[in-house]
């Protein structure tokens, strides 16, 4: 899993720093000329789709996700074990929905053979970084709870 550590981080990297040149490179062109890079917008919303999943990734794996730190200091460490599990339930319900439509929506834009505006690119290729981001985001989140179970185990003692 080091190369997916990696790999995540690395490439979210790439697309912020990606991102922000587009923007800027679109600001100077805007402001020296009387024309505008169109794509630079279409572009930056679609790989921020993508960004803020590898994000929400890194987030899990970093347990840096919101939480709430007055259960940890009310609840016994054998609720808090069953609070753990609800809360990676949930977690996972909910990226897996996301996957699912996120599908779903790749099908849709495959079978109308839509295209970008500006770009004119397939659709579904940037629709893709809804389901493929939302499987990195199950994976870690199952990763969170895991290790999060194994350490209130732990305080238990069993």
């Amino acid at each position: 899993m080091r190369y997916l550590d990696l790999f995540e981080e690395y490439l979210c990297a790439f697309l912020i720093a990606l991102m922000a040149t587009l923007a800027f490179a679109n600001v100077i062109v805007r402001y020296l000329t009387d024309q505008s890079l169109a794509f630079t917008e279409e572009l930056i919303i679609n790989l921020f789709v993508l960004a803020t999943l590898l994000g929400t990734s890194m987030a899990f794996k970093r347990g840096a996700h919101l939480g709430m730190t007055f259960i940890d200091t009310v609840l016994s460490p054998k609720a808090l074990r069953w609070v753990a599990g609800l809360v990676a339930v949930c977690g996972i319900a909910l990226f897996v929905v996301l996957f699912y439509y996120g599908v779903d929506m790749v099908i849709q834009e495959y079978e109308s053979e839509m295209v970008t505006y500006s770009m004119a690119l397939p659709m579904w290729w940037f629709g893709l970084s809804v389901p493929v981001g939302s499987f990195i985001v199950v994976i870690r989140v199952v990763q969170a709870a895991v290790q999060e179970l194994r350490a209130l185990n732990a305080k238990i003692g069993g």
